[in-house]
């Protein structure tokens, strides 16, 4: 008791000082002093720099701090999802700290203290007073008003040159989905950051403290779940994203991932153990005598009418797939066997005919071997679906899978 004591008070002393210093970026304070109007607009006025620092070696480091707050709706018909969300961009530019100097208002000692708040288009309306790192949602679906002071609502000045902005917006966001295990399908919403600057010039960071308590717990506080209708919140992950363009320069972006999982009961209970229902109908045919053909075969396509039915249903959730999904291949499947209860029930009937039994062999053996081959088959597709990579390692190679 008393060692796991100690390497709890060692965690916590070593968390404690690894921390410290991101804690010192972040946290800011008032000043105990009045800054006047006319302070900040001589701040306004004294920024002259709207391009980036050409002659720092250096890249501006931005910070960016994504707080996703609800998940209106992720729609996979036009592959696409609604999100409310705040941002926030931390950068310091050592222009404006000079600047700050010669205004006797530069301070770095301690926590940084916040000074004015600037409306966007004062800065980056008409006339460009200040560098934006021009950091934007690459997937959103809405397009961003730049002379409207880019995505910004407010920008804040602090003491030691930093500068920050905030966001408070919903937008939709362009989704790249995966429908193949479908409806026990899992996704992953992305949002992608990047700037219209190299990253010689521009890098992005997560910002040190939220971005890690986000992905710890899933933007989630005590009672206070993200809700997503339809989907579970199974992980939250962010990271960064480097390649070269067509220019010769290196550019990077940010990712912030959010990977769901299909809420399946509606699927399961309202169409899969259904259609079971009716397959198991369909076959329930082959302990009808085989004289009452037209019984037989009236029950057989009844039940293939309520399969195409189901059909209609699914395709109100999904765009049109150039693949299978497996809800697809499970009522082709059950289609398949409906079909062929029909064909058996003309091809018994025929038997009977021709050898006089009421009962035929076919109908003896298809109570049987329908319904075992059915779900054979189906235990095939759950473990092709289910396990796909497995099934391509082993009929490719694992190093085509990899």
């Amino acid at each position: 008791m008393k060692n796991k004591l100690l390497i709890y008070i060692f965690f916590v002393f070593c968390f404690t000082n690894i921390f410290s210093f991101s804690h010192s970026m972040n946290i800011y304070k008032y000043p105990d002093f009045n800054i006047s109007r006319e302070e900040c607009d001589n701040i306004l006025e004294s920024m002259n720099y709207p391009n980036p620092d050409y002659t720092s070696e250096e890249p501006v480091t931005v910070y960016v701090d994504l707080l996703v707050e609800k998940i209106f709706e992720i729609n996979g018909k036009d592959m696409e999802f609604e999100a409310f969300y705040s941002m926030w961009h931390d950068w310091t530019d050592k222009r404006l700290a000079e600047s700050l100097k010669k205004l006797n208002l530069f301070d770095d000692t301690g926590k940084r203290i916040y000074l004015c708040s600037y409306n966007p288009i004062e800065l980056w309306g008409k006339s460009n007073r200040l560098f934006y790192p021009t950091i934007e949602f690459y997937n959103k679906k809405t397009k961003t008003n730049v002379n409207l002071g880019g995505d910004a609502d407010w920008v804040d000045i602090y003491s030691d040159g930093m500068i920050g902005t905030r966001l408070r917006d919903s937008s939709k966001f362009s989704a790249n989905f995966d429908f193949r295990r479908f409806p026990f399908d899992t996704q992953v919403l992305s949002f992608e950051l990047w700037s219209e600057f190299p990253s010689t010039l521009v890098e992005i960071a997560p910002e040190p403290i939220s971005m890690p308590v986000y992905k710890e717990t899933k933007y989630s506080w005590e009672d206070d779940n993200i809700q997503i209708p339809g989907w579970d919140l199974t992980k939250v992950d962010y990271y960064n994203y480097s390649y070269v363009d067509n220019d010769g320069l290196p550019y990077q972006g940010f990712y912030v991932d959010l990977t769901i999982k299909r809420q399946s009961s509606y699927y399961l209970f309202k169409i899969i153990l259904p259609i079971i229902f009716i397959l198991v109908i369909s076959w329930s045919v082959f302990w009808v005598r085989g004289s009452q053909l037209e019984a037989k075969v009236n029950v057989t396509i009844v039940c293939l009418l309520s399969l195409i039915a189901y059909n209609f249903i699914i395709d109100e959730d999904l765009p049109k797939l150039s693949y299978l999904t497996f809800l697809d291949s499970f009522i082709l499947l059950s289609y398949f066997y409906t079909g062929i209860a029909t064909i058996l029930c003309v091809y018994s009937f025929v038997r009977k005919l021709r050898s006089g039994k009421d009962i035929s062999v076919v109908d003896l053996k298809a109570r049987w071997i329908g319904p075992l081959s059915y779900f054979g088959v189906l235990f095939i597709l759950l473990i092709y679906f289910y396990n796909i990579e497995a099934v391509a390692g082993f009929f490719l190679g694992s190093k085509f899978t990899q």
